[in-house]
Parts: structure tokens; C-alpha cells; sequence
């Protein structure tokens, strides 16, 4: 069986949740969905306006 290399690099991203809106980390899922409700509430994330 052949291993795959990247599951030996460290990614940071993977364990960290960052807000796509103001590029802040946390450390859960549940932290992440908490802060957008409160932070950014109005904003309309992935909508890409032409």
C-alpha cells in the first residue's frame, strides 16, 4: 500500500477553525459558529456578487 505524504505534514488549518469573514482561529467548530452569529450576523458568507 502506497502512503500518501501529505498525511504526514502538519497542516495548522486542520486544527483550527478560522472565520472566513475576519480571518480569525478557534479551537471548535461550535466556538467558530458561535463567533459568526455574534460577529457577523449580517454578513453573507461564499456569496460571490458579479
Amino acid at each position: 500500500m502506497v502512503m500518501d505524504p501529505r498525511d504526514d505534514e502538519e497542516v495548522e488549518e486542520s486544527s483550527a477553525f478560522v472565520c472566513p469573514v475576519c480571518d480569525e482561529t478557534f479551537d471548535s467548530q461550535q466556538e467558530l459558529e458561535t463567533h459568526g452569529e455574534d460577529e457577523h450576523e449580517d454578513t453573507e458568507i461564499d456569496s460571490k456578487q458579479p
